[in-house]
Order: structure tokens, then sequence, then C-alpha cells
């Protein structure tokens, strides 16, 4: 294929016109003492590698607890009663998809 200016130069960096974003702000300066929650999707291995995610933290911090929960089904978002647990029981929540 022939290019159409061969005198041009292509550069491999490419652009973005994203913005950037800040994090959000630490409230927690350690997870010793806070209490963790694990919410799987449902999917295949998606509890597995939470439960895994969960044992090494427990491993490095003093957790003070840990809630695990699976949503029902990947398609569609945690039911309300899930959330409301997970944000009433949890200083942190970690979420994650699996296949």
């Amino acid at each position: 294929m022939a290019l159409l200016h061969p005198e041009a130069i292509l550069s491999p960096e490419g652009t973005s016109h994203a913005k950037q974003h800040r994090l959000a702000p630490r409230r927690l300066a350690s997870l010793d003492g806070a209490r963790l929650g694990l919410l799987g999707n449902s999917k295949l291995n998606a509890d597995a590698v939470l439960l895994a995610i969960g044992d090494l933290l427990q491993e490095r911090y003093a957790l003070a607890s840990v809630t695990v929960r699976s949503k029902p089904t990947f398609s569609k978002p945690a039911p309300d009663d899930i959330v409301a647990e997970l944000v009433n029981s949890s200083d942190v929540i970690v979420t994650g998809v699996g296949d």
C-alpha cells in the first residue's frame, strides 16, 4: 500500500484531548482498623479474585472486619439493599469483575 504523502513523518506517540481527573481525597491514612467491603459481580472467578484480594489485605493490615457480597447478576447494578449494607458496614469497598 502506497503512502499518500511519502514525505510525511508519522509520530507513534499519539495525542489525547481527554481531560485529566484528580483522584478522590483519601480519608484513611492506612487500612489498619478499617472495615473492608468486597462486592463481586457474580461472573466466573470474580468472587475468587475478590476473596484473594481480601485475604492479602487481611495479611497486610489489621482490618476490623470484612463483608463479602455478590450482585445477583452481572448485567444489572447491585440492588439498593446490598449497596446500603456495604456503605453502612464498610470504610473501604473493593469491587471487581471476573471471567
